[in-house]
């Protein structure tokens, strides 16, 4: 909570649950610091549009993203590099993405299996697209002093 000083009584105004100043509620668990680094720090080099299915998996799991989700490619970027992840015009994460550009827009909408027949090194890496996609911001609520 943050709150003017100079306001009378505005401390047991804000214990009594009274709108007063900025509130921040508690958030459950903590994010590692790789999605705070992914999130905040790790340029994004290009986008990478899924289906519904994988938008779903995305902001209700945060799971890694598999090529089948994958609709388009856009950009130009390679294995290691952050992309933006977009569905319906709305970014619904950011990942690492374990394939370059040139390699995803090859492998998009393919099963795993057909993946790594189609890119035989592929199985020396993982078989998702991309890695640790969905990061939620925290939510805080804005009333006047």
């Amino acid at each position: 909570m943050i709150a003017g000083g100079l306001t009378p009584l505005t401390i047991t105004r804000a214990a009594a649950g009274e709108p007063v100043g900025t509130s921040f509620p508690a958030r459950e668990g903590r994010y590692s610091s790789f999605k705070l680094w992914l999130k905040y720090a790790k340029p994004v080099r290009g986008q990478v549009t899924v289906d519904a299915g994988a938008a779903r998996a995305l902001r209700d799991g945060g799971t890694s993203l598999l090529p089948v989700g994958i609709v388009d490619v856009s950009g130009s970027f390679d294995a290691g590099d952050a992309v933006e992840i977009i569905h319906d015009a709305t970014a619904v994460g950011k990942g690492i993405c374990n394939y370059s550009a040139t390699e995803l827009r090859e492998v998009r909408g393919l099963q795993s299996a057909a993946v790594r027949e189609l890119l035989p090194r592929a199985s020396r890496r993982r078989s998702t697209a991309t890695t640790s996609c969905s990061l939620k911001s925290p939510s805080h609520r804005h009333e006047p002093a």
